[in-house]
């Protein structure tokens, strides 16, 4: 069964080509790899996880969106803060 796209694995995308890009770059980086490995292995597994929980295509996106943006409010309280 081929892997369906879902909002998780595109912000993982995104955040992996993000890190390439910054690479060529003469600044530090953001992150180490240790904290992207750590980024990846616990985005893949909420992904599963949301996957493991709703079984409709439809609900899944809806779920992964959700999280994705109270994740993102959150981060920016935080940083606020």
């Amino acid at each position: 069964m081929p892997m369906k796209l879902t909002p998780l694995n595109i912000t993982l995308a995104c955040v992996l080509v993000w890190v390439i890009s910054e690479m060529n770059l003469d600044t530090e980086m953001t992150f180490s790899w240790g904290w992207l490995i750590t980024l990846c292995v616990i985005l893949s597994l909420i992904d599963l996880g949301f996957r493991m929980i709703f079984k409709d295509l439809k609900k899944l996106w809806f779920a992964q969106i959700a999280f994705i943006l109270v994740v993102g409010i959150l981060m920016v309280v935080i940083r606020v803060l």
